[in-house]
């Protein structure tokens, strides 16, 4: 191999390697640069809205393990707590789905499903709901006698 003009018999670096072997970057236009762009950015979108939602659903077992049967107003204020941060990240989601140029209307339909959940279970948990009222619509959804 030669470098900077002068044979050598030592074996070539890695860099040497890479300089004479790297192929040359592929030209491409603005259009596809952008087109690739913004592709990359709706899929790493759509897998942080899919990271809340699974989280939203989460919150199923934790009711399940801490307000079903037994609810105390502890537990109430945390739930009220992660609903609080659930909501607001479900906002700020919303705000970038909802718009009309936003590519995917399947993870927008989503966002919004979530909201409206977290919405409802605002309303049963810390609604004007009676507790009577309350443990009735459990049994009802539960088919607990």
């Amino acid at each position: 191999m030669v470098l900077c003009g002068l044979p050598s018999s030592r074996p070539p670096t890695i860099v040497a390697v890479l300089a004479d072997d790297t192929p040359p970057v592929p030209v491409v236009g603005p259009q596809d640069m952008a087109g690739s762009l913004a592709w990359r950015l709706a899929r790493y979108f759509k897998a942080q809205v899919e990271d809340w939602y699974d989280v939203c659903r989460r919150l199923t077992d934790w009711e399940d393990l801490h307000l079903v049967d037994a609810s105390t107003p502890e537990r109430l204020a945390e739930h009220k707590r992660l609903l609080d941060d659930l909501e607001g990240v479900g906002r700020w989601l919303a705000r970038a789905t909802q718009g009309p140029d936003f590519p995917d209307r399947t993870t927008a339909e989503l966002v919004a499903m979530s909201l409206q959940d977290l919405k409802d279970r605002r309303a049963l948990w810390h609604g004007p709901m009676s507790e009577e009222a309350r443990e009735e619509f459990l049994k009802s959804v539960f088919h607990e006698p």
